[in-house]
């Protein structure tokens, strides 16, 4: 019987294979906990998954975003998941972990949005210590499956919190997939390494 947790130990996998040892990312302690649940018989109605390394060297001063999430809407209707991202700015940390609570996706453009509440952040760029970076705080994200093979170039953002955009995680899961500002694709940057899965 195959192990419930490949999934997401080939993503891991995939991340690790495209980094020298010195900018390996740094995986969530729990990610055996952030395995999908994608069976008929729990009847899940959307799911999106990944993990790597995003590249933004596009946004000045920006060092490369480590991340690895999993988010699903179950049959029921409730939605599980966590999230870490880590990067760098100017020489100084953001690294943020939190849970799942809304998953929104557009099964024809491959893409999802994510949102959810911080359980951790490890930061040390002041600029994310403020009142709305706190634990118990909403943050957001979202993610574009470019497909397999072919140069398929998979994306994802940074974090946002509120007032960016929106103030709460379901505000920003509603928002819709196309035109601006709502997404923007300046704001979407590709992955240098690793994969992400968009399933309805």
């Amino acid at each position: 019987m195959a192990d419930a947790r490949s999934p997401v130990r080939l993503l891991l996998v995939l991340a690790i294979a495209g980094c020298s040892a010195e900018n390996a990312p740094t995986v969530p302690q729990d990610v055996g906990n952030m395995r999908p649940v994608l069976n008929a018989g729990q009847g899940v109605l959307a799911h999106a998954s990944g993990g790597g390394i995003v590249d933004f060297s596009a946004v000045a001063g920006a060092g490369n975003g480590h991340f690895s999430f999993t988010a699903t809407v179950q049959g029921d209707g409730s939605v599980v998941g966590r999230f870490r991202q880590r990067r760098e700015r100017n020489g100084l940390l953001i690294d943020f972990s939190g849970i799942v609570t809304c998953l929104t996706v557009h099964s024809a453009l491959h893409r999802a949005r994510i949102g959810g509440v911080i359980t951790e952040n490890n930061s040390t760029d002041p600029t994310f210590q403020t009142d709305n970076h706190q634990v118990g705080d909403d943050v957001w994200f979202r993610v574009e499956d470019g497909g397999e093979g072919n140069g398929a170039v998979d994306a994802s953002t940074s974090y946002g919190f509120k007032p960016t955009l929106v103030n709460t995680s379901a505000e920003y899961c509603a928002l819709p997939f196309t035109g601006l500002p709502a997404w923007n694709p300046a704001t979407t940057f590709p992955l240098l390494s690793g994969n992400i899965q968009v399933r309805p």
